[in-house]
């Protein structure tokens, strides 16, 4: 089941048609191991800042037990099974799993055959072939079948909730998961699998669920019935009711390093420019999902200008806050703008407290020394960020102008006092 098409609101590299994950690999071998020695328990909680690969991650545990567990799907897709080895050591020598046979073209996996990557390639404007970074027991190729019907929504034993259609268009997301929706799941853990193995259902995330879907969620975690599966993707662990993390073992995934932000935006761009890549590393702090959305949406373009007009503001020179305004069309673009700002001012305050950093760009560094001469005293710093914080704040609840915010903020950074 699933409640929300493929092509959602803000949908940046579907976690569903994702076949590879970086920078985990930790934590999806502390999921195989309690696996493997029978040891799984019903629920776990995934949890860690958004666009970190979470929802990646139940997806490719959704697949690997399916694989393993649920014998009738591969049946389905008649495909031989040889009952003496595990499933994946019985398809691997079949037809429908081979590379060179197997047609996918009908559905962009974002997945490339086996290739050896040199690090003279990582430099080129080659799209990198992830698949040989990503050592994960857990992984299962794009061309496996089992990947092909979890995307089409073809596996009984697998219920996704998220998030619905406000609108019969859909160009709306509703604000909270239903009640009616953790019903709905009740429902499905009350039936026998399907295919003869685990029923998983994937929440993403318990964070927008309202207190009535977070009490019937926590009547279905004391109650979780013998082989199944509850993923849950949680942006912030402290929000969530006591009681339901209490119940789940929790799963926590850093934020991704450098160098596997570094391979995944080569992936993603294979166009990308080595300036480009810093500033992204540097504005994303170790989200792929945030660094994305912020080049998809013109957010490098938007900070070199924020920076350019930093030095501006104080010269009096001729100011061009209306073509940094025109860059900002919507919400999802203010949000970028905010994020910059913030990542601008904590980088300012760090400088001025003598915090070495590293890979800024020639025109962050020329807005910062603009800023901290301006204002000698730190305190002058914290008490800009904190009014723009104040600004950013107000904004949605008070429906404020998105453009007399912006030039509200110039004001706070030219006269703080």
């Amino acid at each position: 089941m699933n409640t929300k098409d493929d092509n959602a609101i803000n949908d940046i590299d579907n976690p569903k048609t994702t076949p590879y994950l970086l920078s985990h690999i930790n934590e999806e071998r502390e999921f195989y191991t309690s696996f493997k020695n029978g040891k799984l328990h019903h629920s776990w909680l995934i949890c860690g800042n958004k666009g970190i690969g979470k929802a990646t991650l139940c997806y490719r545990i959704a697949r690997y037990i399916f694989s393993l567990s649920n014998p009738n799907i591969l049946k389905t897709l008649n495909v031989n099974i040889d009952t003496s080895k595990s499933i994946l050591e019985s398809i691997e020598n079949t037809q429908s799993y081979d590379d060179e046979s197997y047609d996918d073209n009908d559905i962009d996996y974002s997945y490339q055959p086996e290739m050896t990557i040199s690090t003279q390639q990582l430099n080129t404007h080659t799209k990198i072939n992830l698949n040989e970074y990503d050592d994960s027991p857990l992984k299962l190729p794009a061309t496996h079948p089992i990947f092909e019907r979890l995307i089409m929504g073809g596996i009984t034993d697998l219920i996704i909730i998220e998030r619905e259609y406000a609108d019969a268009s859909k160009t709306k997301l509703k604000t909270e998961i239903s009640v009616e929706q953790i019903r709905k799941l009740k429902e499905f853990f009350s039936k026998t699998s399907a295919e003869g193995g685990y029923r998983i259902a994937i929440i993403d995330s318990v964070d927008e669920m309202n207190q009535n879907s977070s009490n019937a969620l926590l009547k279905i975690l004391e109650e979780a019935p013998s082989q199944s599966l509850l993923l849950l993707v949680c942006h912030n662990i402290n929000g969530l009711l006591p009681t339901i993390k209490s119940r789940c073992r929790i799963l926590k995934l850093s934020t991704i390093d450098n160098e596997n932000m570094e391979l995944l935006l080569k992936n993603r761009f294979p166009n990308i420019t080595n300036d480009e890549l810093r500033d992204l590393i540097n504005i994303s702090e170790g989200s792929i999902g945030n660094a994305i959305n912020i080049y998809t949406n013109e957010g490098l373009e938007l900070q070199k200008q924020f920076f350019t007009l930093i030095p501006e503001i104080f010269n009096k020179k001729n100011m061009k806050i209306m073509d940094l305004c025109s860059l900002i069309k919507d919400e999802n673009s203010f949000n970028i703008f905010r994020e910059i700002i913030i990542k601008f001012l904590t980088n300012t305050i760090k400088t001025k407290s003598n915090i070495t950093l590293n890979n800024l760009s020639s025109d962050e560094i020329k807005a910062i020394t603009t800023l901290t001469t301006h204002y000698p005293n730190i305190k002058h710093l914290f008490k800009i960020r904190e009014e723009i914080l104040h600004l950013f704040e107000l904004q949605p609840s008070l429906n404020l102008d998105i453009t007399a915010v912006i030039i509200s903020i110039f004001e706070r950074i030219k006269n703080v006092y």
